[in-house]
Order: structure tokens, then sequence, then C-alpha cells
């Protein structure tokens, strides 16, 4: 679900559409959440253009560190590493696909990810080296697209529901393909079995890309149908 535009313009001046205001201001709300004096060392994982980056840093004020992460070459453009850097001590390290992290135990106080579990194929991996690499107390938040939203369903109902599938085009990274995508309960699911606390989810957005119904919807049943969820959780 990662959008191309985010990899293309500048994160001071990205141009959001009804989906994407929802997920910033579902990201703010969990990042109001934290204890920020405690927020000194985050990793980001699979930075892209650095945009979540940025909006942690205009809520979280106090970070000293960011390590942002890609299984690319750094993704960001000099302009926008120039801005990171002007926030915080922010530097770019280079991983390697669905393998361990580079790092040592109980490193980071932060972890931070959106739109990226559902492109893993190595999804308990993946989430166990964050809870490694968390100190204990530390938090993680991530979002992804909710595997039930409307969307969702009306493949299923044709027939044309999928997995892996192409999702867009990126000339550095190629093809974005969603390898799975999942539902409220088997991601609380996967976090308990891995040890993490104080799991709570923010549904994000109900309604089509071109039909808004509710940015935070409120009801069992929106809620279920959620197009995106936030999660923030602890170690």
């Amino acid at each position: 679900m990662k959008n191309d535009r985010l990899t293309s313009i500048s994160i001071r001046q990205k141009q959001a559409n009804a989906i994407e205001e929802a997920q910033v201001a579902s990201f703010v709300k969990a990042a109001n959440r934290l204890n920020n004096s405690s927020v000194k060392e985050v990793l980001s994982v699979s930075t892209g253009s650095g945009y979540w980056d940025y909006i942690l840093l205009e809520n979280i004020k106090d970070i000293r560190k960011i390590i942002a992460t890609d299984i690319v070459e750094c993704p960001l453009t000099n302009e926008d590493i120039e801005t990171l850097k002007t926030l915080t001590q922010w530097e770019f390290v280079r991983l390697r696909a669905e393998e361990p992290f580079p790092f040592p135990d109980d490193q980071f106080d932060l972890i931070i990810h959106e739109d990226v579990i559902e492109h893993v194929s190595k999804t308990y991996l993946f989430m166990r080296e964050q809870m490694r690499v968390l100190k204990k107390g530390g938090y993680l938040i991530f979002g992804t697209p909710n595997l039930l939203r409307p969307a969702n369903i009306l493949k299923l109902l044709l027939g044309s529901l999928n997995f892996p599938y192409k999702f867009s085009h990126n000339k550095e990274i190629g093809d974005y393909i969603h390898i799975q995508e999942f539902t409220k309960w088997q991601l609380h699911t996967l976090l308990t079995e891995l040890g993490f606390t104080n799991i709570h989810f923010d549904e994000v957005y109900f309604g089509l890309s071109t039909l808004k119904i509710s940015a935070s919807p409120k009801n069992r049943i929106a809620k279920g149908l959620c197009h995106y969820f936030t999660v923030i959780c602890q170690k």
C-alpha cells in the first residue's frame, strides 16, 4: 500500500488524499500516547521518503537519533536528508530483506513502520526482531491495511481477491507486492505470541477510496470494516 508519490515528493510538500490524511492523523494520535521524554532513539523500518520520520519529529521534540532503514540504497532526496538532519541525528542503514536486523538487543525506545508488514514474507521473524531490539518498556507503532476493508470484500465477492498481488511499481524498488494482509485478530494474536503488551488498535477510515463515510469509525461494524489499522504496543 505504499504510494509512489511518497518516494518522489519532498516530505515538506506531500499532498495527501482522504485515506492518507486519516492515516497521518492516526499516527500522530499514536505518537502522542507515548511518554515523549523517554523516546530518545528510534528505528524507522522501511523509511521510504522519510515522511513518517518527519511526522514523528514534528510531534516528539526530544528524539536524539533516528536510524532509518530500507532494503535499497537510501531512497531519500538529499534535500529531505538535510531537512531531517536539522531536526535530529538521522542516519541510514541498508537492510537485507527477510533477515535479522544488524542491531544489538534492547537498543531502541521506539520502532515505527507504515505499510510495511504486508510486504514481508517472514512475518514472525520480522516482528520478533523488533521485539528483540526494543528496550524493555519501549514502544512499537505500525500501520497496515485491514484485510476486511470494503474494497477487499467486493473483490472477494467477485472472486478476484488473491495474494500475493502487485499494488504498484517504483523504479528504485520494483514492484510493490502485498504478500499478505491481516485482520485485527491475526495481528493481535501475533503480537501477543511475541510478548508485546498494552496493545491498542486505532481503526482508520471507513469507506472506499472515493467515498469517505468516516475517517475515524466509531461503531463496531465500521471498525471491523475499516480501511487501515494503526497499532501501538509495548515491550
